[in-house]
């Protein structure tokens, strides 16, 4: 999955490489078009606007306008109305630039209001004309921008390859905890399986945020909120392993939520309710609760561990539960049940 996770991340980086060169050429050739003063400019601003996702690029493209606007009044203030003394204006305009910027989260614009201030630095003209080229300065550059962004490679198959994957990883990951407690499998390859499902749940959910900024749509939410569902179950899974690890002598009835780990693992995708795994369960704790007590302290201890274990494995199935009642209320719903 490494190499797979790699090579999506050199084509995204080849492409974003691309898309910049080309704005970027393109943004200097229509400044120059419209005999723009700075024109070069506008190349540059293209270059700092193209994000790695259609969403970043557009909030870029608005934060750079609201900041040009307050970086045109400073320019007025520091140059204009402040004595002349050209690299103590400039110095005083980046102070309250980058001041202003960042107290509207702005960062991201400075680069590009400083070279504005340069601008006024090296034609110190304040008129409403060289304003106005300024502002068509940025807005060939944001434009061209959000040309280079608008149609974003889809990660809708990979994800739900992901998904596919992840659940495999599951499912394992459940069979092999059902055999260690049969005492029948190394917990040493437990232990590597279930963090390899976590890393690959971080990178799925990486890849849902990215899919969800690209299409601008609230249903891709969806992604992200199911593998923060999954994030959770691997955490109670991680919790699990922990649990169980502590017994030194299995007890017989490990016997019991070995079969029940069976049984769960078949039903580890992403369509099923878990409405009949939940009553299995509660015949798994009744189960629990008609078998004789225990002999001695030992015994006493690893029964209170398998009693946390049908915990954890309850909030791993209402993790499941919460998620398709919410999801199964939202309007999208026919479209992935």
């Amino acid at each position: 999955m490494k190499t797979g996770v790699n090579l999506h991340k050199r084509r995204k980086i080849a492409l974003k490489v691309l898309k910049i060169a080309v704005g970027s050429c393109m943004a200097v050739a229509v400044a120059q078009f419209f005999n723009l003063q700075y024109a070069t400019s506008a190349g540059i601003v293209t270059l700092l606007t193209v994000q790695d996702t259609r969403r970043d690029t557009i909030r870029l493209a608005v934060e750079r306008l609201f900041s040009f606007l307050v970086s045109v009044l400073l320019v007025f203030l520091c140059f204009r109305y402040i004595g002349r003394l050209d690299w103590v204006n400039y110095g005083v305009y980046i102070f309250l630039m980058v001041n202003v910027c960042y107290f509207f989260g702005w960062q991201n614009t400075i680069s590009v209001n400083a070279v504005m201030g340069t601008h006024y630095l090296l034609t110190p003209d304040y008129s409403i004309n060289f304003a106005a080229n300024e502002l068509v300065l940025i807005a060939v550059g944001t434009s061209l921008a959000l040309i280079m962004n608008w149609r974003m490679p889809s990660n809708l198959k990979i994800l739900q390859s992901d998904i596919r994957k992840i659940e495999d990883n599951m499912q394992q990951v459940l069979l092999e905890l059902a055999s260690y407690l049969e005492e029948d499998f190394q917990e040493e390859y437990i232990w590597f399986d279930l963090d390899k499902l976590e890393e690959s749940l971080h990178q799925g959910l990486e890849r849902a945020h990215e899919h969800a900024h690209n299409t601008l749509s609230d249903e891709d939410h969806y992604y992200i909120e199911y593998m923060e569902m999954r994030l959770q179950q691997c955490a109670l899974l991680q919790a699990l392993r922990y649990r169980v690890w502590r017994i030194h002598e299995m007890p017989s009835q490990a016997k019991i939520i070995s079969a029940y780990l069976g049984y769960l693992a078949k039903y580890v995708h992403e369509k099923n309710i878990p409405d009949r795994q939940r009553e299995e369960l509660q015949q798994v704790f009744d189960q629990m609760k008609l078998q004789p007590l225990p002999k001695d302290r030992e015994e006493f201890e690893s029964r209170a561990i398998l009693y946390h274990v049908l915990l954890d494995l309850e909030d791993f199935l209402m993790a499941k539960q919460k998620f398709t009642d919410q999801y199964i209320r939202s309007k999208h719903a026919h479209k992935h049940l």
